[in-house]
């Protein structure tokens, strides 16, 4: 076989590689394209936002817009509601998640397979179709209008479960069994042992799932009835849809608050969330 014969495989994988990473990267400008306009546009004067409308960066920036959205909203109030309404329902999922995937995955008990099929079942169920049972039970127990209210019915999901569950199926064994001769009983196997093994992907789910219910809109929205329970991004919804609808520098100001704290969330945690969801999809 000639060099020149040799180099051609070569030279089409390199040719391959370069034209996947340009498709790529289009794809991601092309994702990331609304949040350019969103900060471009958060830091234009109002007067100069349809001056040149394509171009959404600001020829003299301004803190204009993000001074009118502190005043008008009592952003201190809706961050702390956010802050305990993610943290209720993270802390809360994946309380529940740790011994549920636990006894799934290591558990001995009739109707284990069926346990696991109902929770995978449950994954396929919007929760948007829950919401009126949902709403009735907490508007049962008097707590409309309230943080708790907005976190008790979010904390049961299959997700952590069954991403927990994967990962847990496959530590040994035998590790296990060693720690019981030693003496621990579940509890000390399970907390001890179990779970600082999986730190990383715990700490992945717990990301995640704060991300998740800080985004969450639609339920905080029709529990937290009252202002005083409005969260981040209900406070910002209710700005949109009032004073700041026909504002679309403070509104694009409001909305850059709003998810400024999930984008540097994911950019601190991205290598580890990543790389431990790609190991959790090919487990078990």
């Amino acid at each position: 076989m000639s060099a020149k014969t040799a180099r051609a495989p070569i030279s089409k994988a390199r040719s391959g590689v370069w034209l996947a990473r340009v498709a790529l990267s289009i794809a991601a400008l092309l994702m990331l394209l609304p949040l350019i306009y969103q900060l471009g546009l958060s830091f234009k004067a109002p007067a100069d936002i349809f001056v040149k409308p394509i171009n959404p960066l600001p020829a003299n920036p301004t803190l204009e817009n993000y001074a009118t959205v502190i005043a008008a909203l009592p952003l201190g109030t809706y961050l702390l509601n956010s802050l305990i309404f993610s943290l209720g329902v993270t802390f809360g999922q994946i309380a529940l998640a740790i011994p549920a995937a636990y006894a799934l995955a290591h558990a001995r008990f009739a109707g284990r397979r069926l346990a696991l099929a109902l929770v995978m079942l449950s994954m396929t169920v919007p929760f948007v179709v829950t919401y009126i049972p949902n709403y009735l039970t907490v508007a049962g127990w008097g707590l409309i209008g309230t943080l708790p209210g907005m976190i008790l019915p979010l904390i049961g999901s299959g997700y952590g479960i069954f991403l927990l569950r994967q990962h847990f199926a496959t530590f040994p064994t035998s590790i296990l069994e060693a720690a019981r001769v030693d003496g621990a009983n579940v509890l000390q196997t399970l907390f001890l042992v179990l779970v600082p093994a999986n730190r990383a992907a715990i700490t992945s789910l717990f990301v995640y799932l704060m991300i998740a219910s800080w985004n969450q809109l639609i339920w905080p929205q029709l529990i937290g009835s009252r202002q005083s329970a409005y969260t981040l991004t209900v406070g910002v919804q209710s700005f949109a849809s009032g004073e700041g609808g026909s504002s679309w520098g403070p509104m694009m100001a409001a909305a850059t608050l709003a998810s400024l704290p999930t984008v540097l969330t994911y950019l601190l945690v991205r290598r580890g969330l990543l790389a431990t969801f790609s190991d959790g999809a090919v487990k078990g």
